[in-house]
């Protein structure tokens, strides 16, 4: 873009100046894209070996024993999930096998388009304990309905 403007009679330190406001207002319409949204952050332990847990987390046939819920998951990076009977959906961002798990995720009651970020990254600092460390951003403060409960909600699982 500087030549172009170097080429129409703009100064250099005129253009970068533009360009530097450009990248500002970008900035301010990212934050206040995001105003009215939080980020939930938790860790948490079990008493399970990783691999038992991550598998847990991505197969749906174990996912309905201990949830005693519908569930459809993909295995792979790009597939879709669907779990808790559809209350909640998603699609595979990051798969590190054992190691990490990120999600796009999203609620059935949040309003159209809203998409949140989960990510898992799963340690075993000591054989059969399991530490989780979860980040859930984009959590929209309100739902469709306007219920100003879904962040509690989802921080209460």
């Amino acid at each position: 873009m500087l030549p172009q403007l170097r080429q129409w009679g703009v100064s250099p330190s005129l253009a970068l100046a533009a360009t530097e406001k450009e990248g500002l207002m970008e900035k301010e319409a990212k934050k206040k894209k995001k105003e009215g949204f939080k980020s939930i952050s938790m860790m948490e332990r079990f008493n399970c070996r990783v691999r038992d847990l991550y598998e847990i987390l991505l197969d749906e046939n174990r996912w309905k024993g201990f949830t005693q819920s519908n569930a459809k998951i993909s295995k792979e990076v790009g597939g879709e999930f669907s779990i808790f009977n559809g209350s909640i959906t998603g699609t595979n961002v990051e798969l590190k096998e054992a190691k990490l798990i990120v999600q796009k995720w999203r609620f059935g009651s949040w309003s159209n388009g809203v998409h949140s970020l989960v990510k898992l990254v799963l340690e075993e600092p000591e054989p059969g304990v399991t530490v989780v460390k979860l980040t859930h951003n984009d959590v929209p403060k309100d739902d469709r309905y306007g219920n100003a409960t879904v962040v509690d909600n989802t921080e209460r699982g």
